[in-house]
């Protein structure tokens, strides 16, 4: 006879028959569940197994170990991992670890310990990019590697396994960014939030604080709302009082629009194409000159622009002395921007107005473009109003 797979005899007329006293537990992996073979002596190939789990009694808990992190797994659950089964070609019975429950386990782990990697987040000084949030990088479970640590150390009785956990590098870090070409300021935008609440100002530095730092990839499309999260107490935002349905009532973030406004004027100032803006429904007293705002309310409304220049930019917001700032850093091209208005006419005594400016860029190459973007405002007193304004 010669050996087979896993130290089982085999007969050289490849016909499988156990001749040897006691019970082996073998492991195989067939059709998406972990089996364990019960071979049982040659007088009694027939006999069924009543109870498999028995074989794990001993399994009191288990120890997951993530990095230097230790998980507890009680002994019901581990148990609740088995399942006996028929074997179609003998009718005989025995027991498995189901993937499916072992991976659906794992995927649960998965939402506490599964973190996106932080990019860094830089200010521009003396022409260089200066870090003021580091990265961080992030991690996952490898499923499978994982599954496997846990089966193996259930069949050799251990009461831990490791789980194996796969680190995932930020795209940006300290160590990349000044290699992108981002020395040049290619737009800034600015507005004023004079006589603020303090719950105002509050959100214009959190909705600021959300969006600085941001660097864009050429090619890529910015979008305002990704960055900013949500807009909760859980997040640093405050409650202000906004108009709504004809009363006052207290809404999240109110002042997140003075944010979004002043990055719109850094972008059309820096040249870059505006794929989605949406001027405000009213007049607002912060946003003169009226006709160079933009209104965001995430799931709804959006500021986008897209980076067509050369290199990666950066977008840093500063907020200081009642004003909010954003400057837009990259690699010129030698482009150049001229903004004619904006210009506010139609004026009527309820308040009610438009508005427009057209900017004119011209290109290194001798190519030039001119777009006019129009506003359209109601009378300042709705019924109802964004409440990040």
């Amino acid at each position: 006879m010669a050996n087979g797979p896993l130290g089982l005899l085999k007969p050289r007329n490849s016909i499988y028959r156990l001749a040897i006293a006691g019970v082996f537990v073998l492991l195989a992996f067939r059709g998406g569940t972990w089996a364990f073979i019960h071979s049982r002596p040659a007088n009694d190939l027939r006999a069924q197994v009543k109870d498999f789990s028995s074989l794990f009694a001993e399994q009191k808990s288990l120890s997951l170990i993530a990095e230097n992190k230790k998980i507890a797994v009680p002994a019901p659950i581990v148990q609740n991992w088995l399942e006996t089964y028929e074997r179609a070609y003998t009718g005989r019975n025995d027991v498995r670890i189901s993937s499916d429950k072992l991976k659906s386990y794992l995927l649960s782990l998965a939402a506490d310990i599964d973190t996106e990697p932080t990019n860094a987040r830089f200010e521009m000084e003396n022409g260089r990019a200066k870090v003021f949030l580091e990265s961080v990088p992030g991690k996952k479970i490898n499923i499978q590697k994982s599954e496997a640590s846990i089966i193996q150390a259930l069949v050799n009785k251990r009461d831990s396994a490791g789980l194996t956990i796969t680190k995932m590098e930020p795209a940006i870090t300290l160590a990349k960014i000044n290699g992108l070409g981002i020395s040049a300021l290619l737009g800034r935008g600015e507005s004023d939030y004079g006589k603020s609440s303090p719950a105002r100002i509050q959100n214009i530095k959190m909705g600021s604080s959300k969006i600085s730092g941001v660097i864009v990839k050429p090619g890529d499309e910015f979008s305002f709302n990704s960055f900013l999260g949500e807009i909760d107490g859980n997040n640093g935002f405050e409650q202000e009082l906004v108009i709504k349905n004809g009363e006052l009532v207290p809404e999240y973030g109110g002042g997140i629009c003075q944010v979004s406004t002043t990055l719109f004027r850094a972008a059309i100032l820096a040249g870059l194409p505006i794929t989605e803006r949406k001027p405000h429904s009213f007049p607002v007293k912060y946003y003169n000159p009226q006709g160079f705002d933009a209104t965001i309310y995430p799931g709804v409304t959006d500021l986008k622009f897209v980076n067509n220049t050369p290199a990666h930019i950066l977008i840093q917001g500063k907020v200081k002395n009642g004003k909010v700032i954003f400057e837009i850093y990259g690699t010129s091209d030698e482009r150049t921007v001229n903004m004619d208005g904006p210009y506010q006419y139609d004026e009527k005594p309820s308040g009610s107005m438009k508005a427009y400016f057209v900017r004119k860029i011209s290109y290194a190459d001798g190519t030039a473009k001119e777009e006019r973007f129009d506003s359209v405002y109601k009378p300042p007193m709705p019924l109802a109003r964004n409440p990040l304004e």
